[in-house]
């Protein structure tokens, strides 16, 4: 059996998405203090992606690898 590093096991993974969404914080509050909205989108982007990330994986991703059986 082949062993995984942290970051190839689901916690790792939500680890990486949890560390986005505190990125896109900042660039959030960022973008408010400099009345940038770029920054502010580009940070709701990303936080949006982060925190979609875990049901695409539960579900579409399982989806697929059963198909692929």
């Amino acid at each position: 059996m082949e062993e995984k590093g942290f970051f190839q096991t689901r916690a790792g993974r939500l680890t990486i998405a949890f560390c986005i969404i505190m990125v896109a914080f900042a660039l959030m509050l960022n973008g408010l203090r400099l009345n940038n909205d770029i920054l502010c989108l580009v940070g709701f982007l990303l936080t949006a992606g982060a925190l979609l990330y875990s049901p695409m994986e539960g579900h579409l991703y399982a989806r697929l690898k059963k198909i692929e059986r």
